[in-house]
């Protein structure tokens, strides 16, 4: 990627936005490669009782598997997170950065339509606010309701044998005690996830109250336009010291 498109791209948001794109990107980047190591093992750290053969084994882990989370994983449920918000944030990135480029341009040739499309501009970044603050509640909703935040150190597993004839014949079932060794280590990761996803929301709400609540216009308020502030202060500090000399 360009270095200086993805600086452009940057300072077309405002300061909350550019923090909760960071955190997005590599904080719950970080936390998703985690869980894919974890999830890539899965099957070798976990260990029952009583050495049972591989499909009595394969059985009890997939009874764990669906009892600790019946609808999605966390792997997964943190892999549609950071895949939507990546795909959605980067095309909205570019797209202000493009057309905050082209208002620029046009300034000068069309200066009456300028207000309108910073209005527009305006619109569209609030609508992508509201989108990313829906999006990450409803995930939170579904990880809440589909993941075991604390797992148990020792699951109870009763293997179910398959009959193999036809007369049903009573079977003794034997209860065994397994156990995921990284148990804890997921624990923390589940808590971790929704720290995260909670932390980003704030971030959402507070730049939301800040682009409708403060008296300053849009445009003031990207990180483009404070750049520009500052580079103006410093360029005008020699300026006042040769004066003042």
């Amino acid at each position: 990627m360009d270095t200086s498109l993805f600086k452009l791209a940057l300072t077309s948001q405002t300061i909350f936005g550019a923090v909760q794109f960071f955190v997005v990107l590599f904080v719950l980047g970080s936390v998703l490669g985690a869980l894919q190591f974890y999830h890539a093992n899965d099957r070798l750290t976990f260990s029952c009782s009583l050495k049972p053969d591989d499909f009595t084994k394969q059985l009890c882990y997939d009874k764990y598997t669906s009892t600790m989370s019946p609808w999605l994983i966390p792997r997964n449920v943190v892999a549609i997170i950071y895949g939507v918000s990546c795909i959605w944030w980067i095309c909205f990135l570019f797209y202000s950065a493009v057309t905050i480029r082209q208002i620029k341009r046009d300034q000068e040739a069309r200066p009456n339509q300028r207000q309108t499309q910073w209005g527009k501009l305006s619109c569209i970044y609030n609508i992508h606010v509201v989108f990313r603050l829906v999006f990450l509640g409803v995930m939170i909703g579904v990880f809440c309701s589909s993941q075991t935040f604390n797992l148990p150190s020792v699951f109870e597993c009763i293997p179910r044998t398959p009959q193999t004839n036809k007369i049903v014949t009573p079977v003794m079932e034997s209860k065994m005690e397994c156990n995921d060794l990284h148990y804890k280590e997921k624990s923390i990761l589940n808590i971790v996830i929704l720290a995260i996803v909670a932390l980003v929301m704030m971030l959402g709400i507070s730049e939301l109250l800040q682009l409708k609540l403060t008296g300053k216009e849009f445009r003031e308020m990207l990180l483009g336009n404070v750049f520009e502030e500052g580079n103006n202060n410093s360029d005008r500090e020699p300026l006042l010291n040769g004066g003042e000399t």
